[in-house]
Parts: C-alpha cells; structure tokens; sequence
C-alpha cells in the first residue's frame, strides 16, 4: 500500500464515526428515531409535577382545567408542559388576543381535549364541538367535561367527515377552528370547507412532511385558503422558564426536557383571517 493509500484510509477511518451521528441526527429530526430515554424523562417529571399541582393546569389561558389522570395522546411527555400552561404556547397566545365575539370553538381532532376543554374553564370560549375519530379518547373527553362541569357546554363528535359543520348549531361565523388532524388537512380542508367557514378564524398545524408529495400538498391547500382568508405562519418560539419558581430546585437539563414538546421538528401553524373581516 502507498503512502497515499494509506492516508486515504486513515482519513476515511477518522471521519465515519462523524457521520454515523450526522446519520442518526437526521433520522431523529425526521421523526424516524426517538430518543426514549428523554420521553420517559419527560413523562416521570410530568408526573411529578401533577401530584405537585393536583392534576390541575396551574398557568396561562386553560389555568384550572384538571386534566385526565390517563392520556391517550403523547404517551403522556406533554402533561408537565401542559399542567405550566406552555404547550403550543404560541397558539394559546393567538386564542387570548382574538376577539370575544368569536364565542365557539370548533377542535379538529381533539385528544384530549386540552383545548376544545380547556378554552371553556375561563370562559375564553363559551362552547365548543369537539371532533375526534378514536372512541376511548372521546371516553376521556367526557370525562374530562364532567370532572371540570364542562358536560353543558361541549359537543363530542366522532371524526371530523366532508360536511361536518353541518353538526354545528351555532353561526359559523362566532367560531374558531383549530386543525390538528395529522396529516388529514390536505383531504379534509378543500373548497366546501373554506367556502362554509369563509368568516370563521382557521388555525391548522401542518403535517406536510408525512407525504412524500408534502411540497404539492401545502401549495394546493395554500392555493385554496387564500381565496377567502389573509394567512399568517406560526412557529415554535421560546419560552421563559424563569417565572416558574415551582421549577427552580430542578436541573437546567430536567426544566428544558419538561417543556419540550418532543417534536421531530420546529412546528408551524396557518392562521387564517377573513378578507372580509
């Protein structure tokens, strides 16, 4: 072997541990790897948190909501953000500065229902339908409205199905939509939809990267929500955990891990206006 060969060699050696990890830090930003032991960090601190706060949102706009002893969404890693009032902060924040005209809120796959519940505890909203395809999440969601005295005030439904507004009984114009459907948006969302909800305020957390066709997909949609709404993009942003004294005895790792949304990747959302508004 030449001295040349020989340092291409070495060289090749020296340089494929680094891209085993640039490989495998790929795959967990594409959600294709998920780091478990972080998850089950996440979700012992979640549980910490909520004997501390009696299962209870302590934070923010859902503040007093008592959330579901079980969950059946996030494997359970989003209760310590949700109980702080910082999940999905930048949505929560869009929902307070909306008018109070907008009385209905209408929750596209609602889990839980940390939102189609958990707007009605102070009277951010005053109902809400709340649509979602799996029978024990809509077990929870009931009793979730009945341990919070919400049982008056919302709607549960199966899957959102083309025409489902149909179902509502208040004017589309008093209500908020929210999207989270996972991937669905792209099928479910087209022109009958934006022509009924053309005066309602639209929110829908996107899901391109679920298609191989993502690019397609998210110009087709834009193409059919910009003829009735101005849409504006919302992203995950920061969050100061240094208002939380609940938090201070814990280490840097354990705060951040705890308000981590353990995403494969930044989030965006679509908030969509009328023109006509």
């Amino acid at each position: 072997m030449t001295e040349g060969n020989s340092s291409v060699q070495w060289l090749r050696q020296a340089v494929r541990p680094f891209f085993r990890t640039l490989r495998t830090a790929s795959r967990m930003v594409r959600g294709k790897h998920r780091p478990n032991h972080v998850l089950r960090r996440r979700v012992e601190l979640g549980k910490l948190l909520a004997v501390e706060f009696n299962n209870k949102v302590r934070y923010g706009p859902f503040r007093g909501l008592k959330l579901p002893e079980q969950t059946r969404w996030g494997a359970g890693g989003d209760v310590g953000s949700m109980l702080l009032g910082l999940y999905e902060l930048e949505l929560l924040q869009a929902l307070q500065a909306l008018p109070r005209s907008r009385s209905v809120l209408v929750d596209l796959g609602a889990a839980n229902g940390y939102y189609g519940l958990g707007a009605l505890v102070n009277r951010l909203f005053e109902y809400s339908y709340c649509y979602e395809r799996s029978p024990a999440s809509r077990e929870i969601l009931r009793e979730v409205a009945a341990a919070n005295g919400l049982a008056q005030r919302v709607s549960i439904q199966g899957a959102a199905e083309p025409g489902f507004w149909r179902s509502i009984t208040h004017p589309l114009s008093d209500c908020v939509v929210m999207v989270d459907i996972e991937g669905g948006e792209f099928d479910l969302l087209d022109d009958a939809f934006f022509a009924a909800f053309r005066q309602s305020i639209v929110f829908i957390e996107l899901h391109e990267w679920f298609y191989a066709d993502g690019a397609q997909r998210l110009a087709r949609l834009r193409e059919r929500a910009a003829r009735s709404f101005a849409i504006a993009e919302l992203t995950t942003s920061a969050r100061d955990l240094s208002t939380f004294r609940e938090l201070s005895e814990l280490s840097d790792d354990d705060r951040w891990i705890l308000c981590s949304e353990g995403r494969g990747r930044r989030m965006t959302w679509w908030r969509l206006e009328p023109h006509n508004s």
